[in-house]
Order: structure tokens, then C-alpha cells, then sequence
């Protein structure tokens, strides 16, 4: 028998759990950018945190981290993700080159040192990809928190098995607000 303050005393204190919406960014075809003009894509980098930074903050989201030319966000909400992910749409589909895809999962994750860790982080990851050029992909767990919200109109695309993830995860498009249809024969 473990007394409470031991098992306490055990686990880091600057170790979180929370339940969190967790958004992937990524810029399509960036490794093409890379390898044809290097510096136009630290240009587009750095332009792409200009644009996007405001915008997570005024949705009340935390960057943790950069990765490549991905970013990580959390928010406090599925809503806040999910309209701060439409307005991210907005701003940068006339921004030659910044074409985003985005990824969104809900789920309860780990935060440590300002980052953070997790299987649903992993699941964010993954369903990004399945966003088109211009697009958000959601989690069935994202698709069900909006489903009450008719202004927010999905389109089911897949329930592949991901890499590394042993959830059924059931992946949705958000086809309103003008933005891009997913290829679902793909």
C-alpha cells in the first residue's frame, strides 16, 4: 500500500493532464519549396507565423511547438479550434504558397515543459494529412462536439487505421464556410 503523498511526491510537478482541442498545421508541398529555393521557404515560414500567431491567439490557443513547417496548437475548446482553424483558412488562401492543411482531434493530453504529448496528440497528427489543400480534416470526437452547430457542415471521409494510433478514429471534413471539398476517393 502506496500512501497519496508518496504517489504525489512520485509524479513530476510540472506535468499536466488536461482535456484539450489539439490542431496540426502543415503547408502542402513545402519539401518541393525546400528543395527548389531554400530561401523563399524560410520566406514562407516566417510568414506563415505572422499570419498565423494573431489569429491562435485570438482564439484563445497555445503554440507549443514548430515542427518543420507544421505547427502544434491546443485550445480550451472544439469550438475556439474549429473557428480559429476556418479563420486561418481565410487568411491565407490568397497567400501564394502558404497552403495549409489542418488537422483537428479532441482528446486529453499531457503538458510538460510548454509541450505537449499524447496518443490524441498523435491522432491530430495523423489526420491532417487527410485535409485537402485549403482544408480542415476532424476527428468523429471534433465531428460530434459541432454536430449540434448547423453552421458547421461536415462530410465523412475515412476510418483508415493510422500509423502509430490504436484508436478507431473516424475522420470528417468540414465542407462549410466556402472551404474545399474532400477527395474521398482518395
Amino acid at each position: 500500500f502506496i500512501k497519496p503523498t508518496l504517489v504525489n511526491s512520485i509524479m513530476p510537478t510540472n506535468v499536466e493532464r488536461k482535456l484539450a482541442a489539439i490542431m496540426f498545421t502543415d503547408i502542402a508541398n513545402f519539401t518541393a519549396l525546400s528543395a527548389r529555393d531554400e530561401n523563399k521557404a524560410l520566406e514562407l515560414l516566417d510568414k506563415q507565423s505572422n499570419i498565423l500567431e494573431p489569429i491562435i491567439a485570438k482564439f484563445k490557443g497555445t503554440l507549443h511547438k514548430k515542427i518543420g513547417d507544421g505547427m502544434l496548437f491546443t485550445f480550451q475548446t472544439v469550438t475556439e479550434a474549429i473557428r480559429c482553424a476556418i479563420t486561418i483558412q481565410e487568411k491565407t488562401n490568397s497567400v501564394d504558397k502558404l497552403n495549409l492543411r489542418i488537422g483537428i482531434h479532441e482528446g486529453e493530453v499531457t503538458l510538460k515543459d510548454g509541450d505537449v504529448l499524447g496518443d490524441d496528440v498523435n491522432v491530430a497528427s495523423r489526420i491532417e494529412a487527410f485535409a485537402p489543400v485549403g482544408g480542415i480534416a476532424i476527428s468523429g470526437k471534433v465531428q460530434q462536439d459541432i454536430s449540434s452547430l448547423p453552421k458547421y457542415q461536415t462530410q465523412f471521409i475515412d476510418n483508415p487505421n493510422l500509423k502509430g494510433v490504436s484508436q478507431d478514429v473516424k475522420i470528417y471534413g468540414i465542407v462549410s464556410h466556402n472551404l474545399p471539398q474532400p477527395d474521398i476517393s482518395k
